[in-house]
C-alpha cells in the first residue's frame, strides 16, 4: 500500500508540474526575452561565486608558512574547514602559574643545543612533541620562526620525548641541524605528564611576571592557530611602560635539566575513552 501511495503522489506531482509549464504565462514567460537573458546570467552569476570562493581560499601563500599545511591540504581537497571549538588534549592549566602546576620546575633530561640562558623578562613558548608525529615535525618550523622574529622578547623551547638518536634520523624538511631554538630531550615526558598530555604537539605560552600560562593547544591546529599577528599582539603588551616596570629580574620559575627518577614509570596520560577501553579490554594505542 505505501508504494502505491507514493506512485500515485509522484504521478500528481508530474501532472500539477505538467500542467504548469503548460500555462500560458509560462509559456509566454520562458518565450520572452527576458528568460533568455535571465538564464545566462544565472550560470554567470554562480559560476563567479565559485571562482571568487576558490580564489578566496587558495589566495593565501603559505611558502612563509610550511606549519600552515593541514589548511592547505583540506582547501585542495575542498573540504570545508570544520566549524568547532578548540581541541585540546591535554588538561587546561590556562591563567594557571607554570611553577604551581609543575610544583616545582621545568625538567628536562638533557639539552641537545645551546640552552637558554636567561629568560627573565620574557615570555617562554614551550612544546612537546616526538619525531614519529608527522604535526609536530611541522610545527617546528614555526618554533624556528618565532625564535628568529621575537628572541629580544620570547623564549622558545622544544621538548621532545625521543632521544638524540632518532632526532638524527627524523624524516621532513626539517632536521637537527635547523633547529636552532633550545631543544631538550626528556623521554620519561615529565614535563607532558604534569601538564595531562596525551595529544601531541601541544605548546604553553608563559608570561614573564608571574609565570602564567596565557596560552595553550597544538599550534597549528586549524582556526586555533598560534600565529604570528595573534603572538606578535601578546608580546606587545611587554612594551606597555605600566608591565615594564612590574617585570621582575629574575624569572619566576625555573627549567633545569636532570636525570629522571628511576623509580618513577614512564607511563603517558589517558584521555577518558582510551581509559574506558582499556577496562573493557580494549588497547587503544
Amino acid at each position: 500500500m505505501g508504494a502505491v501511495r507514493v506512485g500515485l503522489e509522484t504521478i500528481a506531482i508530474a501532472d500539477r508540474t505538467n500542467h504548469n509549464l503548460n500555462n500560458p504565462f509560462w509559456r509566454d514567460f520562458m518565450k520572452s526575452k527576458l528568460f533568455q537573458i535571465s538564464i545566462p546570467l544565472v550560470i554567470l552569476t554562480l559560476f563567479s561565486f565559485s571562482v571568487f570562493n576558490q580564489i578566496s581560499i587558495h589566495a593565501q601563500d603559505n611558502t612563509e608558512q610550511p606549519w600552515l599545511v593541514e589548511t592547505t591540504e583540506i582547501v585542495k581537497k575542498g573540504m570545508p574547514v570544520p566549524n568547532r571549538t578548540q581541541m585540546l588534549w591535554a588538561n587546561s592549566v590556562r591563567f594557571q602559574n607554570i611553577a604551581d602546576v609543575l610544583d616545582g620546575a621545568i625538567e628536562v633530561e638533557r639539552w641537545v643545543n645551546e640552552p637558554p640562558k636567561d629568560f627573565a623578562g620574557k615570555f617562554v613558548l614551550i612544546e612537546v612533541w616526538a619525531t614519529w608525529c608527522p604535526p609536530c615535525r611541522r610545527s617546528l618550523a614555526l618554533l624556528e620562526y618565532f625564535h628568529k622574529k621575537y628572541k629580544n622578547e620570547l623564549v622558545v623551547l622544544s621538548i621532545c620525548e625521543n632521544d638524540e638518536e632518532s632526532l638524527k634520523k627524523m624524516e621532513g624538511p626539517t632536521k637537527l641541524a635547523d633547529l636552532k631554538a633550545p631543544l631538550a630531550v626528556d623521554t620519561h615526558r615529565r614535563f607532558a605528564n604534569k601538564l595531562g598530555v596525551w595529544g601531541i604537539p601541544h605548546a604553553v605560552l608563559i608570561e614573564p611576571i608571574k609565570g602564567a600560562v596565557l596560552w595553550e593547544g597544538m599550534p597549528t591546529q586549524i582556526g586555533y592557530e598560534l600565529s604570528d599577528e595573534k603572538l606578535g599582539k601578546i608580546l606587545a603588551y611587554l612594551k606597555k611602560p605600566a608591565l615594564i616596570a612590574l617585570l621582575p629580574k629574575t624569572a619566576p620559575f625555573e627549567i633545569k635539566a636532570c636525570p629522571p627518577d628511576p623509580n618513577k614509570q614512564n607511563q603517558k596520560p589517558k584521555n577518558e575513552m582510551q581509559s574506558a577501553s582499556e577496562e573493557n579490554g580494549i588497547t587503544v594505542e
